[in-house]
């Protein structure tokens, strides 16, 4: 173990390497990564328990432009209130088996997310319960990481305002950058159906009932429903 030690310490701090803490953490334990990155991210950008801690995607949100998004990708207006959020939360912590407190603040991140990149916030959950049911430390065997399991090899420079790609495991980053990617998905498929496809990176997939854009769309149209009843809104309203 002394041995393993001194190897890796001297690798991290070689004069001839541009290795360091973040490409280490790459092959840590997701939670240890994770630390890792908060710690940077405290040093940088101030509170880490603040979604503001984190630096925006909304500059590069904004060079997409917003008339090729297709209107069912915007935001239905829930999520609106308190009881709409605790209701969505308390839904998602039952189904998903994680802690309200943990689907609070997962809520949380998609409102503020959503904001940065004007798409709607229910979707942006929809896809983090589709493609990872809520774990943040989620791995593919195609390489796709975190919350919205985005393939940081693909998408490196994307991470690189999060401390790098081991940023793919904090969720403030993650979403950020799966939303980000999503909406560039969308614009440039033409619609959402054919943007959710492009996300999944299987653009002829189907559309049937097992298919990604049904499973995604149904999400979505299951935890309306779940604010729609808590806020007393119509059950006939369009929410596409």
């Amino acid at each position: 173990m002394v041995l393993v030690f001194l190897a890796i310490s001297l690798w991290l701090t070689g004069p001839r390497t541009n290795a360091g803490a973040f490409e280490f953490a790459r092959i840590l334990v997701p939670s240890e990564a994770r630390q890792l990155l908060l710690e940077h991210v405290q040093l940088d950008f101030g509170n880490t328990e603040s979604p503001a801690a984190f630096p925006s995607i909304a500059p590069a949100a904004a060079a997409i432009p917003s008339s090729k998004i297709d209107l069912a990708a915007l935001d239905a207006q829930f999520l609106k209130s308190d009881k709409e959020r605790l209701a969505v939360a308390s839904h998602l912590a039952a189904k998903y088996r994680i802690s309200t407190a943990e689907s609070l603040r997962y809520v949380s991140h998609a409102i503020e997310v959503s904001k940065e990149v004007n798409l709607d916030p229910v979707l942006l959950l929809a896809i983090m319960a589709t493609e990872s049911s809520f774990n943040p430390n989620a791995q593919s065997r195609a390489g796709a990481q975190g919350l919205m399991q985005v393939l940081t090899r693909v998408h490196t420079e994307k991470f690189e305002p999060y401390g790098g790609v081991v940023a793919a495991f904090v969720p403030e980053a993650n979403i950020r950058v799966g939303a980000l990617i999503l909406k560039a998905c969308i614009a440039k498929a033409g619609s959402l159906e054919a943007g959710l496809r492009s996300y999944l990176g299987a653009p002829n997939a189907s559309s049937g009932p097992n298919s990604y854009t049904y499973k995604v769309i149904a999400e979505r149209e299951e935890l309306n429903e779940v604010a729609r009843n808590r806020s007393g809104r119509a059950s006939g309203q369009s929410n596409a």
